[in-house]
């Protein structure tokens, strides 16, 4: 029911103008440019099982990525273009730990941080087809090269990733709007699952400078995880005032909680479902309004995410 619905939504919503952006097969033109800041915030207190349904973190647990991110494109030429994609985090994960001492139980809050740079992307397209639809090869790669695997809250999974990726797209007109459809591999080196991506999205004009586009960004996994041992157990410490010793205990749930990422994983399915709002502000500047749910997953966190963005778009005049 809730793949219905996700698919019931896509139907219903649509989004952005074709001609303002370079939306999924679409290439940019040679020299072109178009680059995108974006403030996002994405907050859960929930997991996906791995039976599909959802549950609480373990010991009242939450988790917040506030991030800024900028994504480029530029025309290398007509038929090739090339991406990358930079983000800045701010993370905190916290927890309820449960002690007794002194006969009584009690609780203490527990949070830790993050702050720095994330995985770092890079891509290239190639356009394909221009009819009977625009089709494209991309490829991509992630490099987790600027944190380290010793971070409380990780901002990734400190590996590598290589992605190709089969695009699609169709202009609707003179229904104004457009569809997209992609299909992928990506290959993750350690620990992680290879995964096959896919993406539908739609888009349209509204009325005027306003229009809006809508896509369920998938992740499916290849379930082809390396086993990893289990983190060490934390280690607390507090004064029993009656003897003045100090009692160091230890709690290994707690230290899976502390040091994990609920929104990384090894071995997950994952859909988002993203709807944006995006207003010209005037021939070049753009910004966008979004808001992305997770309709759908398993054995990764499922929570929501709120985002804004400011889009600057750059396009040579043809000669004539």
């Amino acid at each position: 029911m809730k793949l219905l619905r996700a698919v019931a939504c896509i139907s219903l919503l649509f989004l952005l103008p074709v001609q303002d952006c370079f939306a999924g097969a679409w290439c940019a033109p040679q020299n072109a440019f178009y680059g995108k800041v974006s403030l996002n915030r994405y907050v859960t207190d929930r997991t996906f099982t791995s039976g599909g349904g959802k549950k609480h973190l373990d010991n009242g647990g939450k988790f917040y990525d506030a991030n800024m991110s900028f994504y480029g494109e530029y025309g290398l030429l007509d038929r090739l273009t090339l991406s990358c994609s930079l983000p800045y985090k701010w993370l905190r994960s916290s927890y309820w730990r449960e002690y007794e001492q002194d006969d009584v139980m009690k609780r203490q809050y527990i949070a830790t941080h993050y702050t720095g740079m994330g995985d770092v992307e890079a891509g290239l397209k190639l356009g394909l087809l221009k009819e009977p639809f625009v089709g494209s090869f991309q490829f991509l790669y992630k490099n987790a090269g600027l944190y380290t695997s010793r971070e409380k809250v990780p901002p990734g999974n400190n590996q590598n990733d290589y992605e190709v990726r089969l695009l699609a797209g169709k202009s609707l007109w003179p229904f104004p709007g457009y569809c997209g459809l992609e299909a992928g591999y990506r290959f993750r080196s350690k620990a992680p699952s290879d995964e096959f991506k896919y993406l539908i999205e739609f888009g349209i004009d509204l009325f005027g400078p306003l229009s809006m586009r809508v896509k369920l960004d998938g992740t499916k996994s290849m379930h082809n995880a390396k086993r990893m041992p289990a983190p060490a157990a934390a280690r607390f410490a507090y004064v029993d005032y009656e003897t003045g010793r100090v009692i160091v205990t230890s709690d290994s749930a707690s230290a899976s909680q502390a040091s994990s990422n609920p929104s990384l994983g090894l071995e997950y399915d994952l859909g988002k479902l993203e709807t944006t709002l995006c207003l010209k502000l005037s021939k070049c500047w753009f910004t966008e309004v979004s808001y992305t749910a997770y309709p759908y997953g398993r054995n990764i966190s499922g929570g929501c995410q709120y985002s804004f963005a400011i889009v600057y778009y750059f396009e040579p005049k043809k000669e004539t």
